[in-house]
């Protein structure tokens, strides 16, 4: 009975959790290895939880800053910034 009844309140719970935004030690992660790949001006707040997850695993497997594929990889991540309306196509 307790069980269920932490069930349905964790369950109450999911919309609020899912509409929340990215976490700010996530953020700070993020800010911090994004300052070395020269992006430009980004707004933190203003990334969506599914572009902070995305920049947080492209960074973390981040080629080395000269080599061969680091001008690709930025311009991976500058498409991540960028896809910021989820209708945009």
């Amino acid at each position: 009975m307790l069980r269920a009844a932490i069930l349905a309140s964790l369950i109450s719970l999911a919309p609020i959790v899912a509409s929340a935004g990215p976490n700010a030690q996530l953020l700070a992660s993020i800010s911090a290895r994004l300052s070395q790949w020269n992006v430009g001006e980004v707004d933190y707040n203003a990334l969506t939880t599914a572009q902070a997850g995305a920049l947080h695993l492209k960074l973390t497997n981040a080629p080395p800053r000269f080599s061969n594929r680091a001008h690709f990889f930025r311009q991976e991540l500058l498409i991540i910034l960028d896809d910021k309306a989820p209708d945009k196509k």
